[in-house]
């Protein structure tokens, strides 16, 4: 049951592009959470993280000085951050109702491995092209420009998850980091997680096949040798023999240049050099245009038109806004640490190697997708940071 909760808060599926999942978790769990309560289920109280509260709140005020600096009335920053806080209050709310116990951390590593599972075992029967998948698939994701349907990236969608491409290649690589770290600490999940990784993170897009070499070689083990021997055969293989086919094509068109000795470039990292990156002007720099959505989604709905994150948050607040999204990150995977693994600074810096790069590209740092509203629930996980315990139960007396 709590695996459930668990894929629908996390991966935010629609259903039937109507009812959006992660809410739909979000408000049952609040509701075990109250029947819990009312039947005095929860002795120790309901947890509230006062700090994160405190550092949503924080981002959310700070959003509001580019609009009036700028004189501007793009609201969608302060109505992303807002659901971002509502989406954290959920968390908290599946967290006090499922995992807020002794073996909590197993518990949601448990889950999240579960959550692993289905989403290889759906994305190769959509693969292979079984059509009643293929059609239950694309009704989970979000409504995208009708180009990519029937496309050669159509591959990218056969998750169950509201979110495509980038941000949920950002999501598995967090989530490939955050296991292999927590395996090197407890050494037991099993080794076929490697594998299954890797190939759903494959599906969600080519930046994972790049910076999971990052994960892997931070927390490398020798029991992941056949694994990623398995799934290094598999994409050679695929590459190889199955160059023509468009989901290989994309997927695998570094590698597939690589073998043609073109060197192991991708066509979206052209596009992002030539059209994504230029220089801000020095007002912007300084406190942005206010500025963070604009235009049809068919044209580009970001302001400038730029896919970068760097870019965005620049545009939109200048630099300072830049280094407070930082911060705001910085905060919650510090506190991961902290709760998950003693404070471990090869956790932090490699995690920022992979979230820097990735904000290069586009919005990483402070970004409300599905990896960030992970990365907030894993914060809650400990007793690190300032607590509220609020309805505090007396333990029942034995008779």
């Amino acid at each position: 049951m709590t695996a459930l909760f668990n894929l629908f808060y996390l991966y935010d599926p629609w259903l039937f592009h109507v009812v959006r999942m992660s809410f739909v978790a979000g408000l049952a769990a609040l509701a075990v959470l109250a029947y819990q309560y009312l039947k005095k289920q929860k002795p120790q109280g309901i947890i509230l993280p006062l700090d994160s509260f405190a550092v949503l709140g924080g981002l959310i005020v700070f959003s509001v000085i580019p609009l009036l600096l700028n004189g501007t009335k793009d609201l969608s920053v302060i109505i992303m951050y807002v659901k971002e806080l509502i989406l954290f209050i959920f968390g908290v709310g599946l967290y006090n109702a499922f995992y807020a116990n002794v073996n909590g951390q197993q518990k949601v590593v448990r889950d999240l491995q579960l959550g692993v599972v289905v989403q290889f075992v759906v994305g190769v029967i959509g693969l292979l092209g079984a059509s009643f998948m293929i059609d239950f698939l694309l009704s989970t994701n979000a409504v995208l420009p009708s180009r990519f349907y029937g496309s050669e990236q159509e591959y990218r969608l056969y998750n169950i998850t509201a979110t495509a491409f980038f941000q949920l290649s950002l999501f598995y690589l967090l989530l490939l980091h955050f296991l292999l770290a927590y395996n090197a600490k407890h050494n037991t999940l099993p080794s076929i997680l490697v594998f299954l990784m890797l190939c759903i993170g494959l599906i969600s897009g080519r930046t994972f096949l790049l910076l999971s070499v990052v994960s892997i070689l931070v927390y490398f083990k020798w029991r992941y040798v056949p694994s990623l021997i398995a799934f290094a055969i598999l994409v050679l293989l695929l590459a190889y023999f199955l160059p023509e086919n468009p989901y290989v094509a994309h997927a695998l068109e570094p590698v597939i240049n690589l073998l043609h000795g073109a060197g192991f470039v991708s066509s979206s990292t052209d596009t992002l050099m030539k059209n994504h990156l230029f220089m801000p002007t020095l007002k912007q720099f300084i406190y942005g245009d206010g500025m963070y959505m604009t235009g049809e989604l068919e044209v580009g709905r970001y302001y400038g038109h730029t896919d970068s994150g760097f870019l965005r948050q620049i545009l939109y607040g200048g630099v300072s806004y830049a280094l407070v999204c930082f911060a705001v990150t910085f905060y919650f995977v510090r506190k991961v640490a902290l709760n998950w693994f003693d404070g471990s600074w090869k956790f932090i810096l490699s995690a920022f190697v992979i979230l820097a790069f990735c904000n290069i590209k586009a919005d990483t740092f402070a970004f409300p997708g599905i990896m960030f509203v992970m990365l907030m629930f894993l914060s809650l996980f400990g007793n690190h940071g300032k607590q509220l315990i609020l309805f505090k139960q007396k333990e029942p007396k034995d008779v």
